[in-house]
């Protein structure tokens, strides 16, 4: 009896201990968050660019172009950032007429176009892999795959600010039963391209700080 006690007063320490080892963690970790938050560069205003498409990203078939793509992707960041006041998105148009002197570097043009509007950063977005599925909703031969890159860069100093990538090939519940929760967000099917390309720049933009501010 005595040694069934002591087992279970055991069993209550150890249980408390992690108990407050797992909330100073999760204390640091808003602290931490939120001190970064605070300490972060202010910018007058960003500039997104127009995205770019990897020759590599279509792969051979399919019914997708480089111009389809990155009007697609355009798309759904002037749906999660357009509204911001901060942000500046620009089309191929408004950017040829914009840098009307192309020569230079990289930095200087990105520069020059952050000036004229009233921004000193600029969102560069490059798909890199953007393959459609082959099948339907319920049974495919080859799942939907697709990467992505974000990069934010502060046009005076040439420093990147924050960078993010999304990289996924969407794989069977049964292959990875850690994803149950993404699964069952996806209804337990097969997506196409285009809603995982959705999902995962919802997300990346989401975990941009610049961006909430």
């Amino acid at each position: 009896m005595r040694s069934s006690v002591k087992k279970n007063t055991s069993i209550l320490i150890v249980a408390l201990f992690c108990s407050l080892f797992l909330s100073a963690c999760l204390g640091k970790n808003i602290d931490s968050k939120e001190e970064i938050t605070k300490n972060l560069q202010t910018l007058k205003g960003i500039v997104v660019m127009p995205t770019v498409v990897a020759k590599s990203a279509l792969g051979a078939g399919g019914n997708f172009t480089p111009v389809s793509v990155a009007g697609f992707v355009n798309g759904l960041v002037a749906a999660e950032l357009g509204a911001k006041s901060k942000v500046h998105l620009m089309s191929e148009g408004q950017l040829d007429g914009l840098l009307t002197n192309t020569s230079g570097s990289r930095l200087a043009q990105m520069k020059t176009l952050a000036a004229k509007q009233d921004s000193d950063a600029v969102l560069d977005v490059t798909v890199t892999r953007f393959r459609e599925r082959d099948g339907s909703d319920i049974s495919v031969n080859s799942p939907a795959s697709a990467a992505f890159e974000m990069v934010l860069t502060h046009v005076d100093t040439g420093m990147v600010l924050w960078a993010a990538s999304f990289d996924e090939t969407q794989e069977a519940l049964s292959s990875n039963l850690f994803a149950l929760g993404q699964a069952k967000s996806r209804g337990f099917k097969w997506i196409t391209v285009e809603e995982l390309v959705r999902q995962g720049m919802k997300e990346r933009l989401a975990e941009c700080p610049y961006l909430q501010k």
